[in-house]
């Protein structure tokens, strides 16, 4: 008996058909997906746990003491004082200010000023259209 005639043989089933009914295709996929996800989840659920062990053995250790009184911090140098942004007639000071505080914000200490606040002309697009435009023609 030769290997082709073992291998139809054993792939018919009961009823004679050579292929297995579609309720057993269907059973077979459904019990190795649920299978599949049922060992991602123990096995991530396992990464988590060693992860969380080695945490603690990390925070279990004492760390250096350290002062209970903080030393007071050196007196900063007055700036020098700057003239106020020119700012177009309709914009609230609080939209000034918040634009002040993102780009001190933003700076990180390198003394950047803010000098001018004003609108924008529309350009027919929304800003987020304009930003699209800007980001995809801008030059390399």
């Amino acid at each position: 008996m030769g290997l082709s005639k073992f291998l139809a043989v054993a792939a018919t089933t009961v009823s004679g058909n050579p292929e297995p009914s579609i309720g057993v295709v269907v059973a077979t996929g459904l019990i190795i997906v649920f299978g599949v996800l049922v060992l991602l989840y123990l096995i991530i659920t396992l990464e988590g746990v060693v992860f969380s062990s080695i945490d603690q053995k990390k925070k279990g250790k004492p760390a250096p003491a350290k002062p209970s009184v903080p030393e007071p911090a050196a007196p900063a140098k007055a700036a020098p004082p700057q003239k106020a942004p020119s700012v177009e007639k309709g914009i609230p000071a609080e939209v000034v200010a918040v634009i002040a505080a993102a780009v001190a914000a933003m700076d990180g200490g390198n003394g950047l000023t803010l000098r001018s606040v004003r609108r924008v002309k529309p350009s027919g697009r929304s800003s987020w259209g304009q930003a699209g435009v800007n980001a995809y023609t801008e030059p390399f």
